[in-house]
């Protein structure tokens, strides 16, 4: 859900172009399906915000439907009532009663615990936003503190709370989003090196905060709990590419002949590599090796032949034996049964479609019926 109150009344809010393009950056980086991959129908721009009142219960409608993750991006003014707190400013807010005709953001805060989605994130791109996070710990504001509480929660600030954000000049607002958020969509498209595959929020952080210190700017904050600032949030273009696995016969007979049982696949493979001198390029490897091995270990150690045994243990030496076997389990990869990331050593898998499944899942795979080892 993306907010962005570009224009107000009182002249005390300057209007905010820029805001309106800052709405337009995020979206785009929400839907590219090279980074973030959202689908059209996830992502909801308001743009037109009447009043607190009304945009409450847009919120609220909108929220209790979110079962996934829950983004919520508002951009604009941000002051501070008379006793400290953060208003969000609505078009027709006065400066001397911000409370009271703003939309207050223990208010708003408040209306995300009616998601039920697994993690709640909250973009602030506002001035004094860091007293969002303030109020985290204080006892004036109990819904806040007791957010710390409820897993999935996250949120990060363009500033801390006394500071105000920061936007290039009004006759240049035409064409660009705020400093801030100009700056988090640059780190996300650029990726991080050093990173894994995928970037969450934590990993996102350090790296926005160093390059706006850099350029002068004000410090964005965060807070969150650890279930939600790592979640997953875009691909990293900067990652260093998996190496690719060999593309050999015996890959192909495991991972890719799935109409057969999984036993036809293996007697298969073992008679053709048996046929053919025992040769290397008939051994497995990577995935096919890991559901070989599961397969051979936990069901068929006693039973297999003699021919069988000696083909798990070849390719499993040719393989790198027992450090390649470590380093195969240390990979992370995601299940399909509930698309969380795990090591490989903590994972199943099903010999009929080869899906990862989690370690904790049943022995018959929740997409296919097929048989889970592991």
């Amino acid at each position: 859900m993306l907010i962005g109150v570009p224009k107000y009344e009182h002249p005390e809010f300057p209007p905010i172009p820029a805001a309106l393009n800052s709405l337009q950056a995020v979206r785009d980086l929400l839907l590219d399906s090279a980074l973030c991959g959202w689908k059209d129908h996830q992502v909801t721009v308001i743009d037109d915000v009447s009043s607190a009142e009304k945009l409450i219960v847009q919120v609220a409608n909108l929220v209790k439907s979110v079962t996934g993750n829950l983004l919520l991006y508002l951009v604009g003014h941000g002051t501070l009532s008379m006793s400290g707190e953060l208003c969000l400013v609505m078009p027709h807010t006065q400066p001397e009663y911000p409370k009271y005709t703003g939309l207050v953001w223990r208010d708003l805060a408040e209306v995300l615990l009616l998601s039920p989605a697994k993690a709640r994130i909250t973009i602030l791109d506002c001035c004094f936003a860091g007293q969002a996070i303030e109020a985290l710990g204080t006892g004036d504001a109990q819904i806040l503190a007791d957010l710390t509480q409820v897993n999935g929660f996250y949120t990060l600030t363009a500033t801390t709370r006394n500071r105000t954000a920061h936007v290039v000049p009004l006759g240049e607002q035409t064409t660009k989003p705020t400093s801030f958020t100009e700056h988090l969509c640059d780190v996300v498209r650029s990726g991080i090196p050093g990173r894994t595959p995928h970037l969450t929020l934590n990993d996102i952080y350090p790296v926005l905060r160093t390059r706006l210190q850099a350029k002068g700017l004000p410090l964005p904050d965060q807070r969150g709990t650890d279930t939600a600032g790592h979640a997953v949030f875009a691909r990293n273009m900067a990652a260093t590419p998996a190496p690719v696995e060999p593309t050999i016969s015996g890959n192909s007979v495991i991972l890719d002949d799935t109409e057969n049982p999984f036993e036809e696949r293996v007697s298969r493979l073992v008679a053709a590599w048996a046929a053919r001198d025992r040769g290397q390029d008939w051994l497995v490897t990577g995935r096919a090796l890991f559901a070989l091995y599961l397969w051979w270990w936990h069901d068929n150690k006693r039973t297999a032949g003699a021919l069988t045994q000696a083909y798990v243990e070849h390719s499993y030496d040719s393989f790198g034996g027992k450090a390649g076997w470590v380093a195969l389990l240390n990979q992370r990869a995601r299940c399909a049964c509930h698309n969380e990331t795990w090591r490989v050593g903590n994972i199943s898998i099903c010999l009929n479609c080869l899906r990862y499944q989690c370690y904790q899942a049943p022995r018959e795979c929740g997409g296919c019926g097929g048989h889970v080892v592991g």
